[in-house]
C-alpha cells in the first residue's frame, strides 16, 4: 500500500512571473461573473461570510474584479481606489509564485473557493482559508480535468479554472445517484438536480493478506449498477480498518469516509471518500440510492475475481 501524499507546509514566496499574474487575475474576473450578473438583479452571492467571521466580496475597481476582505476584517495592503462605478478600500496579496497552497489564507483562497463551488465541487466554508477540504475539491479537479494531482492550485490549475475541459457523468439525469469513475477517482454526486464533483480513491489492484487468516484477496472495485443497502451510521471497526458511515451497495463493498483519500487507487475494494463528503453523502442517500462504477467509459458489470472481498 502506498501512504497517502501530504502537502508540505507553505513557506514564503517571492518573485511570481506576470504571466502568473495575469492567470491569476483572469480567474478573478470569471469567478466575479456570476457576482455582476446577479448585483444587477438585486442579489449578493459574491458576498460570503465564513464561520470564521472572515468576508470576501467581488467587486470592481479599474476595469477589473478582485476580492476584497470586508472593513471588519484585517486586510494586507490597505489602499483607497476610486473609479467611476466602485470604491474599494483594500486589495489582495499580490501572488509570490504561482500558486496557492495547504496552509494560505487570504482574499485569493476566498476566490479560488467560490470558484470551486460555482463549478459544483466542494471546498468547505468560503473563509479564505486552504485547509483540507480546498486540498479536497482542487484535488477532484485536477483529477477531472486530467491535471498533475497535488491538491495544490498551480499555475495550470487557476488556468483551467478559467475554462475547464473535463467530462461530466455519463448520465446527470434523475438522482439521487453516485457515478464513480474508476480511471480518474472521482465520483459524480447527482442530487436534488445538481452535480458534484467529489475525489475518491478505490481498489487498487493488489494482492494483500487477509487479517486473522491464511488467506490472500485483491484489492478490487467492481464495476456495475447498484443500490445502496446496509447504511451504518457512525465508524465501522473492520480486520481492514474504520469504515465512516459506510454505505453498502454490493456484498462487502461500500462508499465510506476515509482519513486517506490520496491521488490514486488506494482501497481494499471500497470507494472512499473524506469524512466531509461522507457526512454530506450520508445524509441524501437512503437505501435504493443508485451507485453506478465506471471504467474505461463502461458501467457494465465487470467479473469479481477470486478472492476479492471489498473492504476498506
Amino acid at each position: 500500500m502506498r501512504a497517502a501524499p501530504v502537502s508540505p507546509n507553505p513557506s514564503p514566496r517571492s518573485g511570481r512571473s506576470p504571466a502568473i499574474r495575469r492567470a491569476a487575475l483572469a480567474l478573478t474576473g470569471v469567478v466575479a461573473l456570476a457576482a455582476v450578473a446577479c448585483t444587477a438583479s438585486g442579489a449578493s452571492p459574491a458576498d460570503h461570510t465564513g464561520p470564521g467571521g472572515v468576508t470576501t466580496t467581488a467587486v470592481v475597481t479599474g476595469g477589473a474584479l478582485v476580492a476584497a476582505p470586508a472593513p471588519s476584517a484585517p486586510a494586507p495592503e490597505p489602499t483607497t481606489t476610486t473609479s467611476s462605478s466602485t470604491t474599494t478600500t483594500a486589495k489582495p496579496r499580490p501572488l509570490d509564485d504561482g500558486q496557492l497552497a495547504p496552509g494560505e489564507q487570504g482574499p485569493e483562497v476566498a476566490l479560488l473557493q467560490l470558484r470551486l463551488a460555482e463549478l459544483g465541487y466542494r471546498p468547505g466554508a468560503l473563509d479564505g482559508g486552504y485547509g483540507p477540504a480546498v486540498s479536497s475539491a482542487v484535488m477532484a479537479f485536477q483529477k477531472r480535468e486530467g491535471l498533475s494531482r497535488d491538491g495544490t492550485a498551480g499555475p495550470e490549475v487557476l488556468a483551467r479554472l478559467q475554462a475547464p475541459q473535463g467530462a461530466g457523468p455519463q448520465d446527470a439525469s434523475g438522482g439521487p445517484r453516485i457515478e464513480v469513475d474508476l480511471d480518474r477517482q472521482i465520483a459524480f454526486v447527482i442530487v436534488g438536480g445538481g452535480i458534484t464533483t467529489i475525489n475518491v480513491s478505490t481498489g487498487n489492484g493488489e494482492t494483500y493478506h487477509v487479517p486473522d487468516s491464511d488467506r490472500t484477496a485483491v484489492a478490487y472495485t467492481p464495476t456495475g449498477s447498484y443500490r445502496v443497502g446496509l447504511r451504518i451510521d457512525g465508524p465501522e471497526h473492520g480486520k481492514l480498518g474504520v469504515l465512516y458511515r459506510p454505505l453498502y451497495f454490493t456484498g462487502g463493498w461500500a462508499v465510506h469516509g476515509s482519513t486517506s483519500v490520496p491521488a490514486y487507487p488506494a482501497s481494499h475494494g471500497c470507494v472512499r471518500t473524506s469524512y466531509a463528503d461522507q457526512d454530506w453523502l450520508f445524509d441524501q442517500f437512503p437505501s435504493g440510492s443508485s451507485v453506478v462504477i465506471t471504467k474505461g467509459g463502461s458501467a457494465a458489470s465487470s467479473a469479481t475475481p477470486d478472492g476479492a472481498a471489498g473492504g476498506e
